[in-house]
């Protein structure tokens, strides 16, 4: 009989997911991606809920078909899908992979790439700036906090089982999550702008000549100080305001505005005006 009827031990849940969580990305290819890190992360649980090596090779083949999503989310499928299999119900656990790789990946990339990490980073280049040990601590702790996080998803996506699809689905609050992730990500960025351009000031101070009841005063007109006074910052504001009409209004691509952006602070700088 090829299958055991068996319950999953611990030590073949806590193996596999040990397996995925470090070697997902393993042989990833343009093919079929996260499939062999997959596959091989599925082994131990193959080899406890059947006893026949044929039986094992045809079920992990169907883990070999094209895979790919955020490898932290993708615990989550992943451990719904060791609990399917458990169950024997191969092709609900093939049909939740299919179903939830696409939302995880966007739900795992805008919660790293928005929420977590810039953040983070930028505090690290400020730290490193002013020469502080601190910078590669804060550089790497959202890299190591995200990664330990596998582990309790998985843990979840076990424990829900094909339910974790309804998670997703939006009753638990997984869209709004993103949402919120996004706009919380967007706001922590732009609260840093002003500190990372608040050398973009202007150096151009003209002379000035005043007639009054003393007679004629020679001087000069300090413009940055008068843009301070009416707003902190304001050049970077108004630089990260031109930019955005650009991409949104105008549809430029973010290579474009690049390179008009650099155009004109070379100009700016080869004119000594900022």
């Amino acid at each position: 009989m090829a299958r055991t009827n068996v319950k999953l031990s611990k030590k073949a849940k806590s193996s596999a997911a040990f397996r995925h969580n470090i070697f997902l990305q393993i042989c990833w290819n343009y093919e079929r991606m996260q499939a062999a890190g997959y596959a091989y992360a599925m082994v131990p649980v193959i080899k406890e809920l059947y006893d026949d090596n044929a039986e094992r090779c045809r079920n992990l083949e169907r883990h070999m078909q094209f895979y790919n999503t955020h490898p932290g989310a993708s615990a989550v499928i992943f451990g719904a899908d060791v609990a399917l299999e458990e169950n024997y119900e191969p092709e609900m656990g093939d049909n939740l992979k299919v179903a939830l790789m696409g939302p995880l990946a966007g739900i795992g990339d805008t919660i790293q790439a928005v929420l977590v990490t810039p953040p983070f980073m930028i505090l690290a280049a400020s730290l490193a700036v002013e020469g502080s040990w601190l910078a590669p601590v804060m550089a790497v702790l959202p890299i190591f906090a995200l990664f330990l996080l596998k582990w309790p998803l998985f843990a979840f996506g076990y424990k829900r089982s094909v339910n974790v699809i309804e998670d997703v689905s939006g009753s638990s609050g997984f869209e709004q999550l993103q949402v919120a992730a996004s706009i919380l990500g967007m706001t922590v960025i732009g609260g840093f702008v002003p500190s990372m351009l608040k050398s973009l000031v202007i150096k151009w101070r003209p002379g000035v000549t005043l007639e009054g009841d003393s007679g004629v005063i020679e001087g000069v007109s300090d413009i940055q100080r008068t843009l301070d006074a009416i707003l902190p910052y304001m050049l970077p504001i108004l630089l990260v305001a031109f930019c955005y009409w650009l991409i949104k209004i105008k549809k430029f691509t973010p290579l474009k505005t690049l390179l008009v952006v650099s155009v004109i602070m070379f100009a700016a700088g080869a004119l000594g005006i900022v």
